[in-house]
């Protein structure tokens, strides 16, 4: 009785021990305490959330993307960055508190108009740096952008 009993709770044992494993592997603290994911190409958490990329990573993928639209010349890629930098911080900072879900629809509008705004504001200051073959293909970039975010809408599941 004492042996069935003592291999009960070893078993037990052994499973919980199991459940509180899960997850581990697939995380890591960084410099700051803050765990974050090991999936490649993520950042730390900088705005967004845990997987989110911080404004600075961001901003680095963003002109790398459109580096492959615009052909840059010297210097320019570098002014380009620092513009989205800028920009990603402001929307990194209106993106802090609430979660857009947990908004009215109301706030959500408000929202998209705000970082509409900073949106037409850093294009404006982007395109001030392109000359006109360049302003040709940054139009192509955004139309392909946006091509992107609504084929990414349509995937998403409706509530």
């Amino acid at each position: 009785m004492y042996r069935i009993g003592l291999f009960i709770v070893t078993a037990l044992l052994i499973v919980l021990a199991g459940c509180g494993r899960t997850g581990q592997s697939n995380s890591r603290t960084n410099e700051q305490g803050n765990s974050q994911s090991e999936r490649p190409g993520r950042g730390n958490w900088g705005g967004g959330g845990p997987g989110q990329f911080s404004p600075e990573d961001m901003a680095k993928r963003q002109v790398e993307g459109l580096a492959e639209f615009v052909k840059f010349t010297d210097g320019q890629e570098e002014k380009i960055l620092e513009i989205y930098k800028k920009f990603g911080q402001k929307t990194a900072e209106m993106r802090t508190g609430r979660s857009f879900r947990d908004m009215s629809d109301e706030e959500r509008q408000e929202m998209r108009a705000k970082m509409q705004t900073i949106q037409e504001e850093r294009d404006k200051e982007v395109k001030a740096l392109l000359s006109e073959e360049q302003l040709k293909q940054y139009d192509e970039y955004l139309k392909e952008m946006e091509q992107r975010r609504m084929e990414r809408m349509q995937q998403r599941p409706q509530n």
